[in-house]
């Protein structure tokens, strides 16, 4: 019976040291199940964070994208303006060189009655005026005519 005994001792404490065993492992899974517990916790915090993040991220952006529509829309109707202030602009400086163009062509003329008229005011004759301003015979008359009457008056 002894050796009954000690087999059922033997036995015995072979369960006991499976069982602290298994009690350690237990405890040592139940601290890992709550460091795990907590990882998830902390992660679904984040996770949370980050979706709360992702949706003002995405309402800024579409804040921005309207902004940059109304900009694109105030920045054409400006373009729009400008070009037609260009092209009014361009019109007027058409016009003027126009104009400058026509004064040019005119200048030497008046350049020519000018002179004749100093000429008649010191007693030219009608030959030496038309030699020297290259006006016609009848011009030249008509203005010593004028020159005259006034001189008389």
């Amino acid at each position: 019976m002894n050796i009954n005994l000690v087999l059922i001792i033997a036995l015995a404490l072979a369960v006991v040291c499976c069982l602290a065993w298994l009690l350690i492992k237990v405890s040592h899974l139940k601290a890992q199940s709550k460091l795990l517990s907590s990882q998830v916790n902390a992660l679904e915090m984040l996770t949370a964070d980050l979706q709360a993040n992702i949706h003002n991220i995405a309402q800024k952006n579409a804040e921005l994208n309207d902004l940059i529509s109304t900009q694109n829309t105030e920045n054409e109707q400006v373009s729009k303006q400008l070009e037609h202030r260009i092209k009014g602009q361009q019109q007027a400086i058409a016009n003027i060189t126009q104009q400058l163009t026509l004064i040019d062509e005119q200048q030497p003329q008046d350049k020519f009655y000018h002179r004749a008229s100093k000429l008649a005011a010191k007693g030219a004759s009608a030959e030496e005026i038309m030699a020297e301003c290259e006006l016609p015979r009848a011009e030249v008359e008509m203005l010593l005519a004028i020159y005259k009457q006034n001189n008389n008056e």
